[in-house]
């Protein structure tokens, strides 16, 4: 990865292609709830760890906490651009359908902007989105960066 990435319009990012496992699932969910509460703690019964608590609130199985792949489609800009995302970058998404266990997701993502600033900075705006292995999205959202001028 360069110091000053360049990408033009149209230009895909490939993140990450995982499946989301329990494992996964218990890592993310125990560490949020252990931060918030400043003790170590498991998480219970929900949608995201329990199948048949899933079934009776009308999902098909478990499945995943969005900040999973939220978090997946940061790694992928942070491959891609480096401290220009962490310093200067914007992430949205959003959960279009739910994400169950056990199913391959791809992150991607596509330049859809590409704009010069007066200080010599690119602004990128950015598709991106998690799709499952039949290229159905599952997440979709939008991001920029700005990588700063000379």
């Amino acid at each position: 990865m360069s110091d000053k990435p360049s990408f033009n319009v149209g230009d895909e990012l490939i993140g990450p292609v995982r499946p989301v496992t329990p494992q996964r699932i218990e890592w993310y969910d125990s560490a949020m709830l252990s931060a918030a509460t400043n003790e170590l703690r498991q998480v219970g019964s929900n949608i995201h760890t329990d199948e048949e608590f899933a079934r009776s609130e009308g999902f098909l199985a478990a499945n995943a906490d969005g900040m999973i792949m939220t978090n997946w489609c940061s790694e992928m800009l942070i491959r891609a651009f480096g401290l220009h995302y962490l310093e200067g970058g914007e992430l949205r998404t959003k959960y279009i359908k739910p994400v169950y266990l056990g199913v391959p997701l791809s992150v991607r993502g596509r330049i859809k902007e590409a704009t010069k600033q007066g200080n010599g900075s690119t602004m990128y705006a950015i598709d991106v989105w998690c799709e499952d292995g039949q290229g159905v999205k599952l997440v979709d959202g939008d991001a920029k960066v700005t990588v700063a001028g000379e």
